[in-house]
């Protein structure tokens, strides 16, 4: 079985301007692409799991979701911070799908693709939610500050859920990561 290390997408590896619905409103965090390619160097595989609800609530389309994810896998392989897989979920939250984080179809629906073993594996985002995505799919979790107050990211969910990390950037998670695993 192989390890992994799942992302949260925007504010996580990239600044989140808000539905993000062009190629050109992707800036990566710095640093943050040397990062993966160190740990993608160490054995793990690199997936992103994202909710997309601005597909769900026409804000974008399907298709141009893809084309930016498209762009945002080769900017990242270029650089060496390989991406395996990408998954999303495209609907609005009312929708209450089974897909949507936290609800952890997207990364059991990976571990079974390609054969990881989630207890070995890690969940990094910059929400409350996607701690809970972490611990619903069996993960270690690390929630990355990147530039917000923990007490801001703990106001916005109803329920606070511990992480097993909590790291000022992604680049910190990831060195974390990589000194204690």
């Amino acid at each position: 079985m192989y390890r992994a290390i799942f992302f949260d997408r925007d504010g996580t590896i990239i600044h989140d301007p808000g539905y993000l619905s062009e190629v050109n409103q992707i800036k990566f965090f710095d640093g943050v692409l040397e990062k993966i390619s160190q740990v993608k160097l160490k054995g793990f595989k690199i997936f992103i799991i994202t909710n997309q609800s601005g597909v769900g609530r026409g804000y974008f389309t399907e298709e141009k979701l893809k084309q930016i994810h498209c762009a945002l896998v080769e900017m990242m392989n270029s650089a060496g911070a390989n991406v395996d897989d990408i998954r999303y979920c495209p609907h609005a939250p009312e929708e209450k799908c089974f897909c949507r984080k936290p609800n952890p179809e997207m990364v059991q629906s990976l571990a079974r693709k390609y054969n990881i073993s989630t207890g070995e594996s890690f969940f990094i985002g910059d929400k409350v939610q996607d701690v809970l995505t972490g611990k619903n799919s069996g993960c270690n979790t690390v929630l990355v500050l990147n530039g917000n107050e923990i007490e801001t990211i703990k106001s916005q969910s109803e329920i606070w859920y511990e992480p097993d990390h909590i790291a000022q950037t992604t680049g910190d998670a990831l060195d974390w990561i990589m000194k204690n695993y």
